[in-house]
C-alpha cells in the first residue's frame, strides 16, 4: 500500500470539515444559498442534486477556487476560508474534477509524481544543483507514484499518455494524483462521470477501499447506485439549497428528495430504489 495510504482509520465522531452557511451569488443568480454541513473523519458524504443544483460550485468554495460571498469553511480545526488552492492542498484536502485534467503531454506516472510536489522540500537551488535532497526526493517521488498507480489498479499503463487511457483508467490516474497529496480529505467531483455500468462497479470498490484505508471522501455523484452504495451520510441540494441530509436509507424514503431530485411518481422505480 503506498505511503499515501498509511493512515490509521479516523475516529468518526470528530469533524475535519466543517461548512457554515456557505453562500455565493452570481448576479442575480444565488448559486449556494446558505448551506451548512460537516464531514466526520474517516465516513464518506456525497453531495447530490438535479443538474444545475450548485453542487460543483460548492466545491469550489470549499477547495478555494471560488470565492464565497458569506458563510465560512473550516478544514482540520482551522477557519480556511478564502484560502489559495494551493495552501489547502498543502493542508491536506486532495481534489479531483468533473472533467479530468491531466497533463497531456505528461505519461501516467508524471501526472502522479506532479501531485506529490506539494510534500516535497527541494526547491530549484536544488534542482540545479541535483543535490542528494533532491535526488532522495525525486526517487522516492517515483516509488510512491509507482505504488499509487499499481494500488488503483493502472499500474502497468504508468507509461503510457493519459490520450492512450481508456476513459476510466485516466480517472483512476487523477485519483492517483490526488492521493499522491497524503491527503486528510479527498473530494471527488463526479468519479463516475461518463462510464460503463462495469467501470462504475470498479469505482465503488475502489471509494471502499479508499475508505477502508482511513480516507475521509467527500463526492458528487449522479449515479445513485454508487451514492447508495457507498455512502455512510448524504446531503442533498436543489436551487442552491440544502433540502435533506441523513443516511442512504433516509434520503431514498425522503419525500422532498423524491419530488426535488428524482421527480418521479412514488410507485415508479428509482435510480435510488434501482439494484
Amino acid at each position: 500500500m503506498g505511503v499515501a495510504l498509511t493512515t490509521s482509520l479516523h475516529n468518526m465522531s470528530s469533524t475535519i470539515l466543517g461548512v457554515e452557511h456557505l453562500t455565493r451569488k452570481f448576479g442575480g443568480l444565488v448559486a449556494v444559498n446558505d448551506i451548512s454541513f460537516d464531514v466526520k473523519k474517516g465516513e464518506v458524504l456525497s453531495i447530490v442534486g438535479p443538474n444545475g443544483a450548485g453542487k460543483t460550485t460548492l466545491f469550489n468554495l470549499i477547495t478555494g477556487i471560488d470565492r464565497a460571498d458569506a458563510g465560512s469553511v473550516m478544514f482540520d480545526g482551522q477557519d480556511v476560508t478564502g484560502f489559495a488552492p494551493q495552501r489547502l492542498a498543502k493542508m491536506g484536502i486532495g481534489r479531483t474534477f468533473q472533467n479530468i485534467r491531466l497533463f497531456k503531454n505528461l505519461n501516467a506516472l508524471e501526472n502522479v509524481m506532479i501531485g506529490r510536489v506539494a510534500r516535497t522540500r527541494s526547491g530549484l537551488f536544488d534542482a540545479l544543483t541535483c543535490s542528494a535532497l533532491d535526488r532522495r526526493e525525486r526517487t522516492e517521488m517515483i516509488e510512491q507514484a509507482e505504488a499509487l498507480l499499481d494500488w488503483v489498479g493502472v499500474g502497468a499503463n504508468r507509461f503510457r499518455m493519459p490520450s492512450e487511457l481508456p476513459y476510466g483508467d485516466q480517472r483512476r490516474v487523477e485519483i492517483a494524483r490526488a492521493l499522491a497529496l497524503e491527503p486528510k480529505l479527498l473530494i471527488l467531483d463526479e468519479p463516475t462521470a461518463g462510464m460503463v455500468a462495469r467501470e462504475a462497479q470498479e469505482v465503488i470498490k475502489l471509494i471502499g477501499r479508499l475508505r477502508d484505508a482511513g480516507v475521509t471522501l467527500m463526492l458528487i455523484e449522479h449515479n445513485m447506485n454508487v451514492v447508495m452504495s457507498t455512502s455512510d451520510r448524504v446531503v442533498v441540494i436543489s436551487f442552491g439549497q440544502k433540502i435533506a441530509e441523513g443516511t442512504p436509507a433516509e434520503i431514498r424514503a425522503d419525500e422532498r428528495v423524491i419530488e426535488a431530485y428524482l421527480g418521479v411518481d412514488e410507485d415508479e422505480p428509482t435510480a435510488a430504489t434501482a439494484s
